[in-house]
């Protein structure tokens, strides 16, 4: 278990949130999957959950603008300097969606990369985000998924200075490193992904029991794709919600 109080070195997955149509159903979901107790923070229609009082990611309508895209799991990554890294995305072709600042907690940007997948950025100031990077029910590992790996890769090490490591396997993906630690991966995407499935970032919560996550997400009205897989750090499954938003689960070895 890992406890922090400082930020996140740049380039590190820091916080996660769900954008959902109906965000007080997701929340139920979510909270009965995981343990999660999810609570409106402040005035906001947006539920900090929380396991053991720790802060694990959010849960919150749209943000004004993405209505029209699918319900979807961001992943934020740290940065000391929004708007170098902002500036560093366009250089790079990638799209600012949005940015503001949120409350006294820290700003915050949605971006494109030129795949089209979404990823979140946060400069902390009170809150640094996930307090806790492992354990059940807890955000501990995120990749950008894409047909074009390449573009990827240069894209994400270019913006945020990632040492890539490729990992051999069914597809070409590489691990990132930051600080001298792998903290995310991009790849190809999955051949059991639909027909059509967008450029995305996936989660991977951790799970005591991967099998029994898959059961209750599809008794829940998720789905699984493909079927459960045993790797070197686990047994891993990629999953649905209800809204059809992707993640994925790992019982760690």
């Amino acid at each position: 278990m890992v406890e922090r109080s400082a930020p996140w070195p740049p380039g590190t997955p820091n916080w996660v949130d769900l954008a959902a149509d109906d965000a007080e159903a997701a929340a139920r979901f979510y909270a009965d999957l995981f343990g999660w107790e999810c609570a409106h923070q402040g005035t906001r229609d947006y539920r900090v959950c929380k396991l053991d009082g720790k802060d694990v990611g959010g849960i919150g309508p749209k943000q004004p603008g993405t209505e029209h895209l699918p319900s979807r799991w961001t992943t934020y990554l740290a940065t000391d300097q929004l708007d170098h890294t902002l500036t560093a995305v366009a250089k790079q072709q990638g799209t600012k969606l949005l940015e503001r600042d949120v409350e006294q907690h820290g700003r915050m940007a949605i971006a494109a990369d030129p795949n089209g997948a979404i990823f979140g950025l946060w400069q902390a100031t009170d809150h640094i985000g996930t307090e806790r990077s492992t354990g059940p029910g807890r955000l501990v590992w995120s990749e950008a998924l894409s047909e074009d790996y390449e573009t990827a890769r240069e894209f994400y090490t270019a913006v945020f200075g990632y040492r890539a490591e490729e990992i051999g396997g069914y597809s070409r993906y590489a691990a990132l490193y930051a600080a001298d630690k792998p903290v995310a991966g991009t790849g190809e995407l999955h051949p059991d992904f639909p027909a059509g499935t967008p450029p995305h970032w996936l989660p991977y919560f951790a799970v005591t029991s991967t099998d029994g996550t898959v059961d209750k997400t599809t008794a829940s009205g998720g789905e699984i794709h493909g079927e459960p897989l045993e790797t070197d750090f686990g047994r891993i499954a990629v999953l649905t919600d209800p809204e059809g938003a992707r993640f994925a689960v790992i019982q760690l070895g």
